[in-house]
């Protein structure tokens, strides 16, 4: 807590004036605020960019630094549209500091939800975006025109024998993208080095008699040592990328991992439906799955699609993540979007009919029920996205 004004760090760097500042636009959903909604954006505006009380800010840093309050207008029955622009210095650009700017504090606050955002030029011009995207990943895999098939390897607790003949039989089929089940995790780095090196074998050797290349990603998952000793062992097999849980790992390390490595990285949903689930709090799907991973170099981001086990439950929402990963931009190549959540065979027609050819459709459970069959399975789900 701040008791004297003096304690307030006065910003020595001359800042443009707040006519010349580009600006972070949010927009949040508050359900039945316990307060008036003028007041409560105010209050938000505050809280978000300098958490200190009105009286203790000086002139000049609530010019450079203040959030401003842009719109309060109310947009249903006991719901209002507040509409707050953050000086986009305040992002540090860095991905983390932004999701702080953004929603911090005010994740607290009861029955207020981030709906939409909107970040200027100069801001993406200083946020990495992924490491090659979609056409990276379909320059490994050697698939252009049809949507992606992914395969998971599982379940934890399985040997290496097994996973690593699991990784075979799928490429040998002519699967396209194969990750770790996000469960699969080693205490030891030397048990998880063993287990990427036979499994990359068993793809590479699938690559050989077929001559068609199955992208492998490891799960790579923790910190420090033991998280550098894992990117390390992935980067001696050769492999082009893995998969991290952001929400778990934290989205701004896991962007610095990857690009301290020059790895492609998979973004997996877990942990995600903690925000974006409740639909009168926390964070909208398309920002979650659509915008934050992207800025943060997700080549590739999974989300629940509609329907299957794990769902959105509302295809417009779906159309909305693809919009965010997919839409052009002068900074930022595009990153796959990859629907998953229990999809099955018979899910593969709708899912292109309604994505087109530029997503990929995570199907585990279902092809791992046709252990025995797997390559007829496998080969059944390519043909379907070809013809589809």
């Amino acid at each position: 807590m701040v008791a004297d004004a003096k304690l307030v760090p006065r910003n020595t760097t001359a800042l443009t004036t707040r006519q010349a500042m580009s600006f972070i636009e949010a927009e949040y959903l508050a359900t039945r605020p316990e307060q008036d909604p003028a007041g409560l954006a105010e209050a938000i505006a505050r809280e978000q960019s300098l958490e200190i009380l009105p009286e203790l800010i000086p002139a000049d840093i609530a010019r450079d630094c203040l959030g401003q309050v842009r719109h309060v207008r109310q947009v249903g029955d006991h719901c209002w549209s507040l509409g707050i622009a953050y000086p986009a210095h305040l992002a540090s650009d860095q991905v983390g500091q932004l999701l702080q700017l953004l929603y911090g504090n005010v994740s607290f606050y009861p029955r207020i939800r981030l709906d939409r955002i909107s970040l200027p030029d100069s801001l993406l011009a200083h946020l990495p975006g992924p490491l090659g995207g979609i056409e990276l990943v379909r320059e490994h895999t050697g698939v252009s025109d049809r949507a992606l098939l992914i395969g998971v390897l599982k379940p934890r607790g399985s040997s290496t024998e097994f996973l690593s003949d699991l990784a075979y039989r799928y490429a040998l089929a002519g699967g396209d993208i194969l990750k770790d089940d996000q469960n699969l995790v080693e205490k030891h780095p030397s048990v998880f080095r063993e287990r990427i090196e036979r499994c990359a074998q068993a793809v590479d050797q699938a690559a050989q008699e077929t001559g068609k290349r199955c992208l492998y990603l490891p799960h790579v998952a923790g910190s420090g040592a033991h998280l550098q000793r894992q990117l390390e062992a992935v980067g001696e097999q050769g492999l082009a990328g893995v998969v991290f849980c952001p929400w778990v790992m934290g989205l701004e390390h896991a962007a610095t991992a990857a690009r301290d490595h020059g790895l492609m990285w998979l973004a997996h949903p877990a942990m995600a439906g903690a925000c974006t689930q409740p639909m009168q709090t926390g964070i909208a799907a398309e920002i979650i799955f659509g915008q934050l991973p992207r800025l943060a170099g997700a080549d590739m981001v999974i989300y629940p699609g509609s329907g299957g086990r794990i769902s959105l439950g509302d295809p417009a929402t779906e159309a909305s993540i693809h919009q965010a990963l997919l839409e052009k931009n002068d900074w930022h190549l595009r990153s796959l979007p990859c629907t998953g959540g229990g999809k099955t065979l018979n899910d593969l027609p709708d899912v292109t009919a309604r994505h087109g050819k530029d997503c990929a459709i995570v199907v585990g459970g279902e092809l791992l029920q046709h252990r025995q069959q797997l390559g007829t399975a496998v080969r059944d789900a390519v043909c379907r996205l070809q013809s589809s």
